[in-house]
């Protein structure tokens, strides 16, 4: 009996084993950005990393890399929609954009400098706005 009862609980060791080795992520593709134009994110490839566009609101101070990546000028008014048109039209956009959903709330843009550059200034404007400390330090 004993016996039974040992080769059952290892079975069942090895079988969930067995189950979380299938349940490996895949690597992160990192090779892209998505643009989501409902909820106003900046996700990084296949990740869960994103951020809010709605930062750049708040980002006065910070809107020359982007500027200077696109060659172009975000109003300050109305900053999230001129970062929008930027990002999905620019004639200066040295990266693909495809439109990933029917309804048109996904997008997704290559990764190269440009996008590089936004995602990095939205990373710079949300550590200074939750953790202006790190900045000083």
């Amino acid at each position: 009996m004993f016996r039974v009862i040992t080769a059952l609980l290892i079975t069942l060791a090895l079988t969930g084993c067995m189950d979380s080795i299938s349940k490996l992520s895949e690597p992160a593709d990192t090779s892209y950005y998505t643009v989501d134009l409902k909820d106003y994110e900046y996700c990084r490839g296949n990740t869960t990393q994103c951020l809010s566009m709605t930062l750049i609101g708040t980002g006065l101070p910070y809107f020359k890399p982007i500027e200077e990546a696109y060659s172009q000028k975000l109003s300050g008014k109305n900053s999230l929609k001129s970062l929008i048109r930027m990002l999905l039209t620019s004639d200066n956009a040295k990266y693909p954009i495809v439109k990933e959903s029917e309804d048109g709330r996904y997008y997704r843009l290559g990764a190269n400098k440009q996008t590089d550059t936004v995602w990095k200034t939205l990373q710079h404007i949300e550590e200074s706005l939750y953790n202006p400390k790190r900045l000083i330090d």
